[in-house]
């Protein structure tokens, strides 16, 4: 009885094991498109307007500096 037990845990381990690496695959393979689709857009607006671009990083730049700098 306690043998059955034992091996009914196992495969449901197993089973939760497989189901587990089922969904990081998954997970990790719509993270990598994601990036890839941002490195698209980011590259489409680089060209189109760089000004644009370049003053929103300069701008973010800016405030993530003043809110780290405020906490010494």
């Amino acid at each position: 009885m306690a043998k059955d037990r034992m091996a009914r845990a196992a495969e449901l381990a197993e089973e939760a094991r497989d189901r587990a690496e089922e969904a990081y695959a998954a997970a990790h393979e719509a993270v990598e498109d994601g990036i890839d689709t941002a490195h698209r857009y980011m590259k489409r607006q680089w060209k189109e307007r760089p000004l644009a671009v370049t003053g929103t990083a300069v701008g973010i730049g800016l405030i993530v500096g003043m809110l780290l700098g405020s906490r010494r």
